[in-house]
């Protein structure tokens, strides 16, 4: 059995807007940010979902009940599905990270899947806690279509796991832009990504992540 799984970032957030680190930092989406999960809502509903999970963050959650309005379909929270835990760098804003923890954030920059930030969860802890929960869900939903709305790091962090990288390659694969779709199957215990980063349907909507993250 085959379980196809459709991973959703969510819309511009008000810490993007602001271009901080909102790692656990619990903040709404910006009037774009709702523009595009509404955008994406609609993308998806073409598509025969079964069954929806969503990290318990409002930024990601009120991306995923853009979906689930139109499609009435319910939605399962789940804090395995959370962004990093950004510890010290938390609300942070990319600026002020490159003086106050310039070696730190230097490695994120340059080595991301090696990255730690200060006082925070380490990007390898995170893409093993992602890896589990969505192995676990795939195994839970056998033969089903799957939505996952989450978070920029966790998708780069599962699509590096997926494409058979290493986590020191993980610098190489890009973010996924804001409300985009990406796309993976598991089958046979293997996962195949199918797309990355869908976002042609945002159309002047798009937004992603400034060259300094």
């Amino acid at each position: 059995m085959s379980c196809t799984l459709y991973f959703i970032r969510h819309g511009q957030s008000l810490g993007n807007m602001k271009k901080t680190f909102l790692g656990h930092t619990d903040l709404d989406l910006s009037d774009l940010g709702y523009r595009q999960a509404e955008c994406t809502a609609k993308y998806l509903n073409s598509i025969s979902i079964d069954t929806v999970y969503s990290s318990d963050l409002l930024r990601a959650y009120n991306t995923c009940n853009e979906f689930l309005k139109l499609s009435g379909k319910t939605a399962v929270k789940d804090q395995k599905l959370r962004e990093i835990y950004a510890g010290d760098w938390e609300s942070m804003t990319f600026d002020e990270l490159q003086i106050k923890f310039k070696d730190s954030y230097n490695v994120w920059l340059t080595d991301i899947g090696n990255s730690r930030p200060d006082g925070g969860e380490s990007v390898k802890e995170l893409s093993e806690r992602v890896v589990s929960r969505i192995t676990e869900i795939t195994k839970e939903n056998e033969g089903k279509t799957v939505a996952i709305f989450t978070h920029a790091t966790v998708i780069r962090s599962f699509f590096n796991f997926a494409y058979g990288n290493s986590i020191a390659e993980m610098k190489d694969l890009p973010w996924s832009t804001n409300a985009s779709v990406s796309v993976a199957r598991y089958e046979n215990g293997k996962f195949e990504v199918l797309e990355h980063s869908i976002d042609a349907h945002l159309s002047e909507y798009k937004s992603g992540f400034p060259a300094n993250v």
